[in-house]
């Protein structure tokens, strides 16, 4: 009888998890119908593997994404049950950047009014 309960209790855990990532592989593919095609992603599979480049297709088995390169390589296709996180890749400029052009900026003003403040003599 004992056997018989743990048995029970270990397939419905097999069940459950195995639902679970079916229901979190269509979820994946509803997002993936979102991003309009020629799109820059960033996918990150359970594996750790993390894929930069353009989502090309979107059909039942994954996503096609091509690799931004120097030289062209074959389109790379990630299932969606094995798919842990997948955004938009907007191409967001970073802080540093924004602070050097602030910078950039600021130090062309000063100038600027030097050079406009030595005319005026």
């Amino acid at each position: 009888m004992r056997i018989t309960a743990i048995a029970l209790i270990i397939s419905l855990f097999t069940l459950s998890a195995g639902n679970a990532f079916a229901q979190e592989a269509t979820s994946w593919r509803k997002v993936a119908e979102s991003v309009p095609l020629g799109s820059k992603v960033k996918v990150q599979t359970f594996e750790g593997k993390r894929v930069s480049g353009t989502l090309m297709r979107v059909d039942e088995t994954g996503v096609t994404i091509k690799k931004n390169t120097r030289i062209p390589e074959a389109g790379i296709v990630v299932t969606y049950d094995a798919i842990a996180n997948i955004e938009r890749d907007h191409g967001g400029m970073s802080w540093a950047k924004v602070i050097g052009i602030g910078l950039v900026a600021g130090a062309g003003a000063i100038l600027t009014v030097f050079v406009i403040a030595l005319s005026m003599d």
